[in-house]
């Protein structure tokens, strides 16, 4: 039953909102081109082929239309910039509002906090990658070593854990990949704590960072990164599931997670 929301993001609230492309009718994604600016149509343009184009169409749509739930603004009016290292932000109009977006082939995700600090990240974990080979590039010394140790047929799964876990920190920092996978590292116990360790050259401390990670049903794994002020910070986690210009519902699927604060 699709539901009407009344959203309200108060400081400790993060919306993380999903949309899933096979779903959305061909007319409405043609209907979502009409909302790019200039730039961005310019750079859709630069896509090869055309469902690299829609699939950037939906990806413009989400981040619009879910932006104007929490100001009155339309969709098409947005301004968005990036700074120094690639991350956008919200050009125009003058708001609070943070948000971060990642994308698959099916699903597109944007999570929206009012704290600069956030990134999210989504993969699709069934896809054929030559696991150890990545993690002996990209991974912490301590992560390769809790990885390798686990069976065979547990280790792709990991796998994506450190990796969405990863790509969801860098993109909160604003670093990009530049930072160095290699320099930080996860620690994941049975109980669901989620543990951050970063060399002292990166000047963070994991006490400020609080992570989610989606449970390992399906074929797609999430993870969210927030960097608050305050170690006690407590936040309230909620999902959506929209189809732009069309529905929204509260989301309660497999790729649902619940924050926890590193240790």
């Amino acid at each position: 039953m699709w539901k009407t929301i009344k959203l309200n993001l108060a400081t400790n609230d993060i919306h993380i909102w999903l949309t899933r492309k096979s779903l959305i009718p061909a007319a409405l994604v043609r209907d979502y081109y009409s909302l790019m600016d200039e730039s961005q149509r310019a750079r859709n343009l630069r896509f090869s082929r055309q469902e690299l184009r829609d699939s950037d169409a939906i990806t413009r749509a989400l981040q619009r239309t879910v932006l104007s739930e929490y100001a009155d603004i339309s969709p098409s009016e947005w301004t968005f910039s990036q700074d120094a290292a690639g991350k956008p932000y919200i050009a125009a109009p003058t708001t609070n509002l943070s948000f971060n977006l990642s994308h698959t082939r099916e699903w597109v995700v944007c999570a929206v906090a009012r704290h600069p600090f956030i990134g999210i990240d989504i993969e699709h974990s069934e896809r054929n990658s030559k696991i150890v080979l990545l993690a002996e590039r990209f991974f912490s010394r301590e992560e390769c070593k809790a990885l390798i140790s686990l069976p065979a047929a547990q280790q792709k799964s990991r796998f994506f854990d450190y990796w969405t876990l990863k790509e969801a920190y860098i993109k909160a920092r604003g670093e990009g990949i530049s930072l160095g996978l290699n320099r930080f590292g996860f620690e994941l116990s049975p109980t669901g704590s989620i543990g951050l360790h970063c060399d002292r050259e990166l000047h963070d401390d994991p006490q400020q960072w609080q992570f989610g990670l989606s449970s390992s049903q399906g074929d797609h794994r999430m993870a969210i990164a927030i960097k608050s002020q305050s170690m006690r910070a407590s936040f309230n986690v909620q999902h959506f599931f929209t189809i732009p210009h069309a529905r929204i519902e509260v989301y309660e699927g497999p790729l649902a997670l619940t924050l926890r604060g590193a240790h």
